[in-house]
């Protein structure tokens, strides 16, 4: 399945947005997703794994969410190989996250997935293979969103979802994909 980035929230895309597409695939338990991201101005200041990629500059962000489940999954990747893996139990995770009640790292998960960049000759790519049990036909929401940076503007950012807002946590909003 492909889909595209947009600013669903906004009347308009903001001036210098700049398109992407995020592929979908699964087979044999493994979610396999590349997002390929225009980008004149790769940036990210990220120096680990673990770290608030958003805050250090461009990432790519897969979130996952088993129909009928209320726990979710997200997963960032920075253009320079960074990673963060969170596994949130509901909404109220973020919930509290956000207000300053829990930190972060109380939602790190253990999640064993693989991901990796490239440059292109028009931006960068991010690919995720994601471990994820099912059977075919089964049904998850997915969302692909992304953070662009740039020196001289506060992020821009897009999702593959019709967000009717902008928060990228609003799974009721994410795309369903077929196993």
């Amino acid at each position: 399945m492909e889909l595209f980035f947009t600013q669903s929230w906004l009347p308009d895309s903001e001036p210098g947005f700049q398109p992407g597409t995020a592929n979908f695939t699964w087979k044999e338990g493994t979610l396999d997703l590349t997002v390929d991201l225009e980008d004149k101005n790769i940036l990210t200041k990220a120096t680990a794994h673990g770290e608030r990629l958003w805050e250090h500059g461009d990432v790519a962000e897969l979130f996952i969410q088993k129909i009928g489940e209320e726990s979710y999954r997200e997963y960032q990747l920075s253009p320079n190989g960074f990673t963060l893996a969170l596994s949130y139990p509901d909404l109220s995770g973020v919930v509290a996250v956000r207000s300053g009640e829990q930190k972060i790292e109380d939602f790190f998960s253990q999640t064993n997935f693989e991901a990796r960049t490239e440059l292109t000759a028009t931006g960068w790519r991010a690919h995720f293979l994601i471990p994820l049990s099912g059977s075919p036909g089964d049904r998850i929401r997915i969302s692909c969103c992304r953070y662009d940076a740039a020196e001289d503007r506060a992020p821009m950012i897009s999702s593959t979802s019709h967000h009717t807002i902008r928060d990228f946590h609003r799974p009721q909003e994410w795309r369903e994909f077929v196993l």
